[in-house]
């Protein structure tokens, strides 16, 4: 009995062309040019004879006049609404195990100069932060189930690292003086409703956790349930993604681990979150705005403004501007402001 563990090692190595093959001996062929040494003639024929038949019933299926989409680019380009576009390339990468769905933008900025970097929060070890550092974020999604009620609802996991990254302060070794790790659960529904022109293509029920992975007085975390809907018209797109903060014990002390790290954290982070993203041209303009909806003597929030355009295939120069709260867990209740100059790979839309 041939084990599949190798058949899924041939796969791996296998080129895009041995699937596009039309017969055995072609898919055969292209295919021991590119096997490893421990593929065997007969799991390579197995595999080849699968392919070839599901393309074969493939093409049956095909009536005269009908036109096949070849990549997920044609299958975009075809949709109405950013959204679609999106999601249309989405159900490519699901598709795929060889593909990371990107969840948020995923960027790397080389040069992002902070006005007024918080030293304050590291007088216990004596750093002199620098005003200019390199910041990124990877944030990835996977599929975990689809249509669970009936033909809608879809279950998703989600995964973001944010970091800011000392890398010019050879003082001091150049550390990562901040890392923020945010996974989350969330389910969505595919919506159709129009008001006034928008339609609501979907609504999600998120559970959220935000933590910066230290212990003692410079732990941050939080636990948030999160609802977010999503509208669109034509190639603008916003979010509205209100939250509640899950409660957590008090501290019976500086050194109980167990309590609440930030108990006022929402004081400076606010309880929703608005994200605007609008496109023309091949330029993404976004902004998103925080606030606590307080009265005008403790109102604090956040702003950030972003650019992004074309610079390759895989690339966009990406400019984006802070100022207010929370831009990282370290510094929440500090306002800060910084302007970053890089690059991007994913984009919102």
């Amino acid at each position: 009995m041939i084990d599949h563990r190798y058949i899924a090692a041939a796969l791996l190595v296998l080129p895009i062309a041995c699937v596009q093959a039309e017969t055995l001996d072609e898919c055969l062929a292209l295919a021991v040019r590119s096997a490893s040494a421990s593929t065997t003639v007969g799991e390579l024929r197995t595999l080849c004879a699968s392919k070839v038949e599901a393309a074969t019933a493939t093409e049956a299926t095909i009536e005269p006049g009908m036109v096949i989409e070849e990549n997920a680019a044609v299958a975009a380009a075809n949709t109405d609404g950013a959204i679609e576009k999106r999601r249309a390339l989405e159900r490519y990468s699901h598709d795929n195990p060889f593909v990371l769905t990107p969840h948020r933008p995923n960027y790397l900025l080389p040069l992002v100069y902070q006005k007024d970097p918080n030293s304050e929060v590291f007088d216990d070890v004596d750093i002199d932060l620098q005003n200019v550092e390199v910041q990124f974020q990877f944030s990835v999604k996977l599929l975990l189930g689809e249509k669970i009620f009936g033909d809608n609802g879809y279950l998703t996991a989600a995964f973001t690292n944010r970091s800011f990254w000392q890398a010019y302060n050879r003082g001091i070794s150049a550390p990562f003086r901040e890392n923020n790790y945010e996974p989350e659960i969330y389910l969505s529904f595919d919506n159709d409703w129009e008001i006034f022109g928008f339609r609501n293509v979907g609504n999600q029920l998120i559970v959220n956790h935000q933590s910066n992975g230290r212990t003692g007085t410079l732990s941050r975390s939080w636990n948030r349930i999160m609802a977010s809907t999503i509208w669109e018209k034509e190639n603008l797109v916003f979010s509205l993604k209100p939250w509640y903060r899950l409660p957590e014990n008090d501290k019976d002390g500086p050194d109980d681990f167990t309590g609440d790290d930030n108990p006022d954290i929402e004081r400076y982070l606010g309880n929703f979150e608005f994200l605007a993203t609008w496109s023309r041209n091949q330029n993404v303009y976004s902004v998103m705005l925080r606030n606590n909806l307080r009265d005008m003597n403790d109102n604090k929030g956040a702003i950030e403004a972003a650019w992004s355009y074309p610079v390759g295939d895989k690339l966009k120069l990406y400019v984006k501007y802070f100022n207010g709260y929370g831009e990282s867990l370290i510094d929440y209740n500090q306002s800060m402001e910084s302007f970053g100059v890089g690059f991007l790979l994913s984009d919102w839309l």
